[in-house]
């Protein structure tokens, strides 16, 4: 697309507001863990409390569920915590770090671009721009990637996001690996045993006719 001019379009520059990777860092990195466990508490709720209706519920209704999962989680181990403050706005939940980091939770797609309907709300938070009722800060999403399947979570993670780009991402903590086990040797298989004994050979009847006369003779 270009413009009046023939120039290409240069993509807009973003606020000067918005923090960089370091300052954000600087600013999440006591708060990581506990973001990590109220992400982790939702799919895990999700697993646990709804398996027997993983056959009927669509992917909306799971991002739902682990979303009220996850600010169930939230309200409890932000609450009264000094330096934040973790409130309702109309039907989203924002976490407020610090006056400059406002938080909300959703479910991130393999770009690292958050997976929201298009509301004007949602594209005045891409836009890093305030939303009346909502405190200044830099416009953060906090939240889950899943595998190609949607079976399993793979990645959780801080974006920072503007004009449909991502500006940069920190990673939260990652599930420890489970142990490598080693695995015995299998023990060394022994010959197959014979089901039936091998009889001797059968004697021709001419051979049994001269024994036996021997055996009269002696």
């Amino acid at each position: 697309m270009g413009n009046s001019n023939g120039n290409p379009q240069q993509p807009p520059t973003p606020p000067k507001h918005i923090l960089t990777l370091k300052e954000a860092e600087g600013r999440i990195n006591p708060y990581k863990m506990l973001l990590d466990q109220c992400i982790q508490h939702g799919w895990d709720a999700y697993n646990q409390d709804y398996k027997h209706k993983h056959h009927i519920l669509r992917p909306r209704s799971r991002a739902t569920i682990i979303f009220d999962e996850i600010v169930y989680k939230a309200a409890e181990v932000f609450h009264a915590l000094a330096g934040v403050n973790f409130k309702p706005y109309r039907n989203s939940f924002f976490l407020y770090i610090g006056d400059d980091i406002v938080v909300r939770f959703k479910k991130i797609k393999k770009n690292g671009r958050c997976s929201s309907i298009s509301t004007h709300q949602q594209s005045l938070f891409q836009m890093q721009i305030e939303i009346p009722g909502m405190e200044k800060g830099t416009m953060l999403q906090a939240g889950y990637v899943l595998d190609d399947l949607q079976h399993q979570l793979v990645r959780k993670l801080v974006v920072c996001e503007f004009d449909k780009r991502v500006l940069w991402t920190i990673e939260l903590m990652r599930e420890a690996s489970a142990p490598v086990m080693e695995m015995p040797l299998a023990p060394t298989p022994e010959p197959p045993k014979h089901r039936f004994e091998s009889k001797p050979e059968a004697v021709p009847e001419s051979e049994k006719e001269k024994k036996k006369h021997k055996r009269k003779g002696a």
